[in-house]
Order: C-alpha cells, then structure tokens, then sequence
C-alpha cells in the first residue's frame, strides 16, 4: 500500500499545475497535497513580506488556500494556475493590510537570513548594517501598493514581467514602468538616509 502511494505521489509532482486540477477535481484529494507543496513556502515569504508581521501572515496563508480549496472549481484553465493562485495572494494580503494598517516595517524574519554571516562582522559593522538593512525595508513599506506588489514579485519571488503583468492583470510595460519607479523610491530614500 505504502510503495502505491509513493509511486502516485512521484506521478504526481511530475504533472503540470493544470494536470493536478483537474485530477483533483475529478477526485484525487493528493493532487491538491502536491498543489499545496509546490506554492505554500513562495506564497508564505510573499505574504510575509506584505504584511511585516508573522502571525498575520499566517493569517492570511490560510486564508488564501481556503479560498484556493473553496474556489478551484471557478479556476479557468486558459489561465496559468500560478499566476491565479498569486492573485489570490495578493488580493488577500491587500485587503488584510487595508483592514489592518500597521506601522511595523522591520521584516525580522528577513534579516535572519542575513544575520548567519554575523560572526564575519564586529558589533559596529553589525549595527550599520543592521541600520542600512532596517532602512531599506522602510523603504519598501513606503511603496505604493501597486508599486510594492510588483518589487516584491520580481524581486522576492523572482517572477519574470509577463508572469507579474498576469497576476496584476496589466501590461508588462506597467510592471516595469512600476518597478523603475519603486527603484526610484527606494534608492531616493537610500540616499536621503546618507546610505547610498
């Protein structure tokens, strides 16, 4: 029984987004375990970085594949099904974050990440950093919405523009047109902050 279902779940990550749906809705409950496994880790960071704030995030990563379970069924397949899972989520954190204004700018989780080359640095060099990193994040923050939801995607998630552009339901001369303009934001912030 276990070798069936190994061989099931190694057919399974070798199908396409698409496939998985339509198993799924024809009543293969794993593909929409192999649909959770492919999205869960890149929709979490995205959330994350929208909202500042762990618990909320995970908040709103439920909420998200509530409504990916509740709502497949209206998924229309001409649409890729990553970019309409990605709407979700971004419509989701959008509408949490208009709810719940907050002022928390600093990504903690984020600066873990950098905080594992530490050891290289003295307690100065750290506290610079520390301060640049802290700034840089605010800057972010300070993006519009539309402008922050495309320099999270192409830069986070590392999305190509026509992927960003059918997601955001606009051309992909808009997505770049945003991203110039957040860059803008963030280096004008950069240097006024005497960092850059």
């Amino acid at each position: 029984m276990a070798g069936i279902q190994d061989n099931m779940s190694s057919d399974l990550t070798s199908l396409s987004d698409e496939s998985l749906v339509k198993l799924y809705r024809d009543g293969t409950g794993e593909a929409f375990d192999e649909l959770y496994a492919r999205y869960a880790v890149k929709l979490k960071r995205l959330i994350y970085h929208y909202l500042s704030d762990p618990e909320d995030a995970d908040d709103v990563f439920h909420e998200v594949f509530l409504r990916v379970f509740r709502h497949l069924h209206t998924y229309r397949e001409d649409r890729l099904f990553g970019s309409w899972i990605y709407q979700i989520a971004v419509n989701c954190s959008k509408n949490f974050k208009r709810k719940n204004v907050r002022n928390d700018i600093i990504l903690e989780k984020e600066k873990r990440l950098f905080r594992n080359e530490e050891e290289k640095f003295s307690p100065e060099k750290m506290m610079i950093r520390d301060s640049e990193l802290n700034e840089f994040y605010r800057a972010v923050d300070e993006l519009k919405s539309n402008f922050r939801t495309v320099f999270l995607l192409r830069f986070d998630q590392k999305m190509k523009y026509s992927e960003i552009s059918e997601i955001l339901d606009c051309s992909e001369r808009t997505a770049k047109w945003r991203m110039k303009k957040a860059l803008e934001h963030i280096a004008d912030h950069l240097k006024k902050e005497g960092i850059i």
